[in-house]
């Protein structure tokens, strides 16, 4: 069989890099000039290329489509798949499947390190390369020198604790650092049938949230400062972290996932904390940010994470600023927002959070806080009406009319303030 350019109809471009392979007896396009597939299944044909390394790669790769499918389907069903390519041969280079040795344990031998190194290959089937590279490196400065050499089956508690966790503590390293141990250690030894009782040890408790606490003529000061920086690279980072976004989604974002036409842009699933696509607003700000790059391809800002903390303590020290790291730009427009009269629900959409709790845990004040500033607009609302409470009751649209006196009040505070109106009148 040969492979013959699919066509689709005039103007469509959908089926760029996209063949269909024929017997050279069979009808290849219709009297319209529209590819005509075969009465059978028949395969799609692939090709594609992008730049890895400042070099031109190329990669095809043939697909089964079913019998009876249109040729206008099957190239829907295809795009996704040359996307996919595209991606591929950018960040690897190749579309060869890379080949996963899975060395075999020596049944004599349960040695914690020689365990470790056949789990963490395994884990290269499904997890993310990052992932992957944070587990190393956290087994190899925490374990394998400590309690990696012994056999699995005389390590226990005591163990864990005194040679590994204690010893972190002593290094003054972080509760979220240190209760890393269990990610790794529990699966590890649960697939080599030792179970050990986690109750029995002792990890640090993870550090409260880090609270944005700073006056607003001092957020001021910082976003003017992060958007003057010298630097174009890491200026815009900045900008775009001004948006809300984390650290590493920047820093791994391509101009391929940047939509011009409907004016957003993509944070893909591998570089995202919660595994998931997100699309965010593309504002004229980012653009221009974008635009100041010296790049047209691949990642946007060539800059390494290490540097970008560099940029921004600089940053910050010059407004006298020393107390602030890179995470907390987040918090910042965070907690900005909600002071603003922002939703708690879109800032949670803004931060790409799957749970609105989890944005009520890191920035909404404690319960007692926030039921004061819920009487204290409940009292302003009394002082409004002069007329007898009852008159609330004839008002169509309590929320409105509220939120048209008190637009900076957040919703969840005028609905508090409305169940009490309501309730003073029931009784």
């Amino acid at each position: 069989m040969k492979p013959y350019k699919i066509r689709l109809s005039s103007g469509d471009l959908r089926a760029q890099g996209m063949y269909i392979l024929l017997e050279d007896n069979e009808e290849k396009y219709t009297k319209m000039g529209i590819t005509s597939p075969p009465n059978r299944v028949y395969k799609i044909e692939i090709a594609v290329e992008a730049i890895f390394n400042d070099k031109r790669c190329r990669g095809k790769r043939s697909f089964n489509i079913p019998k009876g499918t249109s040729i206008t389907k099957a190239v829907e069903s295809m795009i996704i798949k040359r996307d996919e390519m595209i991606k591929t041969l950018k960040s690897r280079g190749t579309l060869k499947v890379e080949k996963i040795v899975i060395g075999k344990s020596d049944s004599n031998s349960r040695i914690l390190n020689n365990l470790f190194d056949i789990w963490i290959a395994k884990k290269k089937i499904n997890k993310k390369p990052n992932t992957i590279r944070v587990y190393s490196v956290y087994y190899n400065a925490h374990i394998r020198d400590s309690i990696g050499k012994k056999n699995i089956d005389e390590i226990n508690e005591d163990d864990i604790q005194i040679e590994v966790i204690n010893k972190m503590l002593n290094l003054s390293l972080g509760g979220n650092t240190i209760k890393g141990i269990k990610r790794i250690l529990k699966p590890l030894f649960e697939e080599n049938d030792k179970i050990l009782n986690w109750k029995k040890i002792e990890l640090p408790l993870p550090p409260k949230p880090r609270k944005y606490y700073r006056s607003k003529e001092d957020t001021v000061k910082i976003v003017k400062a992060l958007n003057s920086y010298y630097h174009p690279v890491a200026r815009g980072v900045f900008k775009f972290l001004l948006t809300g976004r984390r650290v590493n989604e920047i820093l791994y974002l391509e101009h391929e996932n940047i939509d011009y036409k409907n004016m957003k842009f993509k944070i893909l699933a591998k570089y995202a904390k919660t595994n998931k696509d997100f699309e965010f607003p593309l504002t004229q700000v980012l653009i221009d940010a974008i635009k100041e790059q010296k790049t047209s391809h691949g990642r946007i800002f060539k800059l390494e994470h290490r540097m970008i903390l560099e940029h921004f303590k600089s940053a910050m020290s010059e407004i006298g600023i020393y107390d602030m790291v890179v995470h907390d730009i987040r918090s910042m427009v965070a907690q900005t927002a909600l002071d603003n009269g922002a939703s708690i629900y879109d800032v949670s959409k803004m931060l790409a959070h799957q749970k609105v709790a989890t944005t009520e845990h890191s920035y909404v004040e404690g319960g007692l806080t926030q039921a004061k500033k819920a009487q204290e607009v409940f009292e302003k609302v009394l002082m409004t009406y002069k007329e007898d409470i009852e008159d609330v009751e004839i008002i169509e649209d309590k929320f409105n009319v509220i939120k048209g006196l008190y637009p900076n009040v957040g919703d969840e505070v005028i609905n508090y303030v409305i169940s009490i109106l309501e309730s003073k009148i029931i009784k």
